[in-house]
């Protein structure tokens, strides 16, 4: 049974805010999920050819800090929206700076 309450456990998925409970809300954001977007887009240089996997992760890394619980969810669909595509830009740039130094 899955709760959706102050718990932030949804769908099986803990989010980053219920391991880290004091984590400044900026953090995650701004310096954690553009690094593993790079990393995510030179995973996918590594193994050529799957960018369009590694894309699709950087689309869903935004719900690391936005799905705290489902109400915060509904609201913040178009940041979900907007930050994904950014780090979907940012997995890119980093699948094409990967390819290039290969």
């Amino acid at each position: 049974m899955v709760y959706l309450d102050e718990t932030a456990f949804i769908g099986g998925i803990t989010t980053i805010y219920w391991l880290f409970p004091g984590l400044n809300p900026l953090l995650p954001s701004f310096l954690i999920c553009p690094i593993l977007a790079i990393l995510i887009g030179a995973c996918s240089a590594r193994f050529r050819g799957v960018i369009y996997l590694g894309l699709i992760i950087a689309l869903l890394l935004p719900l690391i800090f936005i799905a705290t619980d489902f109400q915060t969810l509904k609201v913040n669909v178009d940041a979900w929206v907007i930050y994904g595509i950014v780090y979907a830009l940012i997995t890119f740039g980093g699948y094409r700076l990967a390819l290039f130094k290969s």
